[in-house]
């Protein structure tokens, strides 16, 4: 049970720089930090349109449901019921931060994070990552091109630092991995801790030399 105190609505830019589009023009971006439920509906909102996008592309390519359903099966779609609105209404007090990155005019990833957490794999307090999801047209697919790529990496990077400089809270960060997310934990070197599950999630955690080697890439 949340005990924290609510907070008043504050957003600040913490991070920008550049992605690469598909089409390689660059594309300034800008992490902004803060609670906000105007950021939280234009999650809703935008991605919400671009999974029907998905969904009326795979019925135009392929008129043949089997089929539809194994491309429909090469995109993660494990969060695709996540309602942002009502996330950041029952996340609204000092132990939740929230990260949304803004590209093109629009969110393309979001992240909230609780904290402190007592790590698991070393001593010291570090955050929890609660959720975290990059737009629908930024996800890997066996059908079309992803329109950025890392952002997922990124948004937890920017995360990641203000956990540091913000918070104090030592470099690491956990977190229960959606069972098509675990590669991509995997491959920024998040490890499995056994005996942490929940549910039919594995338990992944960032230790604090390679949550140091994430920071400070650029």
């Amino acid at each position: 049970m949340t005990t924290g105190r609510k907070r008043r609505s504050f957003l600040r830019e913490i991070e920008q720089g550049e992605l690469i589009h598909v089409s390689k023009k660059k594309v300034p971006y800008r992490i902004v930090h803060g609670w906000s439920l105007e950021s939280s509906i234009e999650c809703d909102t935008c991605w919400k349109q671009g999974w029907l996008a998905l969904f009326q592309q795979i019925q135009q390519m392929e008129p043949d449901e089997t089929k539809q359903s194994e491309l429909l099966a090469t995109i993660s779609t494990e969060d695709f019921h996540w309602d942002w609105f009502k996330k950041a209404l029952a996340s609204s007090t000092d132990e939740y931060e929230w990260f949304h990155l803004y590209a093109d005019g629009k969110p393309q990833a979001a992240c909230l994070i609780y904290h402190p957490k007592p790590s698991a794999l070393e001593p010291g307090n570090i955050f929890y990552v609660e959720f975290v999801a990059v737009a629908p047209w930024n996800r890997k697919s066996g059908f079309r091109v992803r329109e950025f790529t890392r952002l997922g990496e990124t948004i937890l990077r920017a995360a990641q630092r203000f956990a540091v400089n913000d918070l104090k809270l030592r470099p690491g960060f956990g977190l229960h991995s959606l069972p098509k997310a675990e590669g991509f934990y995997t491959n920024i070197n998040m490890v499995k801790v056994p005996g942490k599950e929940k549910d039919t999630m594995l338990y992944f955690e960032l230790s604090r030399n390679h949550a140091i080697e994430l920071m400070e890439t650029s």
